[in-house]
């Protein structure tokens, strides 16, 4: 073959390369602000945001995150306006109207306590004592709802591990990743005076969810579990869980 044959079987298949780089289907996901898991602040978007577009890359996707109010986020990934919503757990209504992903991380909701306190408990009875500080608005799981417990409000993570590092409180509920950003970051002075308490109330896998209503739903829900399993297989996952602290 001549030379020049073998330049234009070069160039021409660069060409079709890059055409099917260019080609790669772009999915618009719905996502909010819950850091460490999705914010529009942290240079990754947070690292549920970042498994799932590692996942979606892997499987020859580009996947890019709108930030929403959370309820508008359901909605607009519910009514297909949105091609899917990152960090989705399962309800009956959701699954319903949405097929979901394999679990790529589970979101601990538990205890902080304060490191010199010897709290300890087997069941949420035993907390019965304890003055135990929520975040006013968040749905707590039926567990502790049907606990019965004494609890005190507040208005915000921070302000409620705020709350316990000043002895107002005994015990704050919380997400363990949230905690663990929040006392990284902006409450770094109170981290060596708190302690995650085990074990933890409930855990909420998190998935990716598409609305069963999208033509492509099955598809792409397969796709990204195929490449959420390589990641898996090559330790990816895991170094991105362990970097954020989950």
């Amino acid at each position: 073959m001549a030379r020049w044959q073998h330049a234009c079987i070069f160039v021409l298949s660069a060409f079709l390369g890059a055409a099917a780089a260019d080609a790669a289907e772009t999915l618009m996901l719905a996502a909010s602000e819950y850091p460490p898991y999705m914010s529009s602040q942290m240079a990754d978007g947070g690292v549920a945001v970042a498994i799932v577009r590692e996942a979606f890359r892997r499987a020859g996707y580009s996947a890019k995150a709108v930030y929403l109010p959370w309820a508008r986020a359901v909605n607009q990934a519910r009514d297909g306006r949105l091609d899917g919503i990152v960090g989705l757990w399962t309800t009956p209504e959701r699954t319903r109207a949405f097929l979901f992903s394999q679990a790529f991380l589970d979101n601990h909701i538990g205890f902080f306590k304060r490191r010199e306190d010897g709290i300890r408990y087997q069941t949420l009875a035993n907390l019965k004592p304890y003055a135990i500080g929520i975040v006013r608005g968040y749905a707590n799981s039926d567990a502790f709802d049907a606990a019965r417990l004494h609890t005190d409000e507040t208005l915000s993570d921070a302000s409620n591990l705020s709350k316990l590092a000043a002895h107002h409180i005994d015990l704050a509920l919380i997400d363990r990743g949230v905690a663990n950003y929040l006392l990284g970051g902006s409450l770094a002075a109170l981290a060596p005076k708190l302690e995650w308490l085990s074990p933890a109330v409930v855990d909420y896998p998190m998935h990716l969810g598409i609305a069963r209503r999208q033509p492509q739903a099955a598809k792409r829900i397969q796709d990204f579990n195929r490449g959420l399993d390589a990641m898996r297989q090559d330790g990816t996952l895991d170094k991105m869980l362990k970097q954020a602290k989950i």
